[in-house]
């Protein structure tokens, strides 16, 4: 059963934002990871049915990095050095995504994920590209060219390895719902770093764009992504799969943003 066209644009509820005081302490006990099986998910009829349950599941909303951000206690310069990270993320992002079109056979499933990537490259453009305009976002939280010169963390250098080996050594339809998973989740942790941005006054209105305009692209390139992985959803042999790559791709995410949390 494929899922409607729209099905994705009901993009799981945001944390109303609020501020209020939390401890490091709270947020601590709380750096836990969501628990969700792929045998769960498998018993699910539809693939929408299951990305539904994995965004209850891994609410970004309710993670403890963005109750953080949220936080009156939570400076400008705090939240721009935990977003520096970052940066590596959003630059190899498309190599998975190279990766998974290396390996569909047909030209007409290749064109999505091939315009999701020539997006990630600016179109040819470099200004446009994602990690520029991630660069100028970080700029216009006062980063300088020291803090943008500093090397990749650990944590996500393990999380850029993980899905990329993910995505060469997996079926095509398991890499793209991995992809398409975090794509999807990542809408709702734009729509809430932008509102925090604007309710904070942490950037100058259009001095950047960065994560306005993901909150739109990420949910047609996590729909193009995650239709892809449908037919496998489809079939029972190869259901347990895809069900795999939802569910690591939403823990490798969360994990993520666990490590972004800084330490006091």
């Amino acid at each position: 059963m494929t899922p409607s066209p729209n099905f994705l644009s009901r993009v799981y509820p945001f944390k109303k934002l609020s501020v209020h005081v939390v401890s490091m302490q709270q947020l601590e006990h709380k750096k836990t990871v969501p628990q969700l099986t792929w045998e769960e998910l498998v018993n699910y009829s539809t693939l929408e049915i299951a990305i539904n349950r994995v965004a209850e599941i891994y609410n970004f909303s309710h993670h403890p990095y963005i109750t953080w951000m949220q936080a009156s206690g939570t400076s400008r310069e705090e939240f721009r050095q935990s977003q520096l990270p970052f940066r590596f993320a959003v630059e190899c992002f498309s190599q998975p995504l190279a990766a998974v079109l290396a390996k569909i056979p047909q030209l007409e499933k290749r064109l999505p994920i091939f315009e999701n990537i020539a997006e990630e490259h600016g179109s040819g453009s470099i200004l446009r590209s994602h990690k520029y305009t991630f660069q100028q976002y970080l700029q216009a939280l006062g980063s300088n060219a020291l803090e943008l010169n500093t090397p990749c963390t650990t944590s996500v250098l393990a999380f850029n390895q993980s899905i990329l080996t993910y995505c060469i050594t997996q079926q095509p339809e398991s890499g793209s719902a991995m992809l398409g998973i975090i794509e999807y989740l990542y809408i709702g942790i734009s729509a809430n770093i932008a509102q925090t941005l604007l309710h904070r006054s942490w950037t100058t209105p259009g001095s950047q764009s960065h994560y306005a305009v993901h909150e739109k692209l990420d949910t047609e390139h996590s729909r193009d992504l995650l239709m892809l992985a449908t037919p496998a959803w489809d079939e029972s042999r190869s259901r347990a799969q895809v069900a795999q790559g939802l569910v690591l791709g939403a823990h490798y995410f969360w994990s993520l943003y666990n490590d972004l949390l800084p330490c006091f």
